[in-house]
């Protein structure tokens, strides 16, 4: 739902580039329906059982804190928690791998698995930790 009109004359006037008020507008558009949306939930959930939502001042500015509170917050990638998901399960294979092959008669395929998901597991840390993105 558009609400907000942006006079692009304007922009244009002020050095705004087609790039440049086409990224404007979108982003103006996305906050302005993330604030609408925050306070409207904000005033249901104020409201009284027997009453209409209404969505005052307090409820929009208290959407406006939510929403630049999340502002600057780089969320992680989501390889990222892949690889720290793999380093765990590969840790456990290491621990069930090396307690099988100190066992008397165990195979010798345990010691080379268990050697390989040490390395794997490894390698996971080493690229999440030094990984930029």
């Amino acid at each position: 739902m558009e609400i907000t009109e942006i006079k692009t004359d304007q922009l244009k006037e002020l050095g705004f580039t087609e790039s440049g008020i086409k990224r404007y507008k979108n982003t103006v558009t996305e906050y302005s329906d993330l604030l609408l949306e925050k306070s409207k939930k904000l005033g249901e959930s104020r409201k009284a059982s027997d009453s209409k939502v209404e969505i005052n001042y307090e409820n929009v500015q208290a959407a406006s804190r939510i929403i630049a509170s999340t502002f600057g917050i780089e969320q992680p990638p989501k390889w990222k928690l892949w690889a720290q998901a793999g380093e765990y399960l590969l840790t456990a294979t290491c621990g069930y791998l090396g307690s099988q092959a100190t066992q008397e008669n165990a195979p010798a395929s345990f010691t080379l698995l268990f050697v390989l998901a040490a390395v794997l597991g490894v390698g996971l840390f080493i690229a999440r930790r030094t990984s930029k993105n």
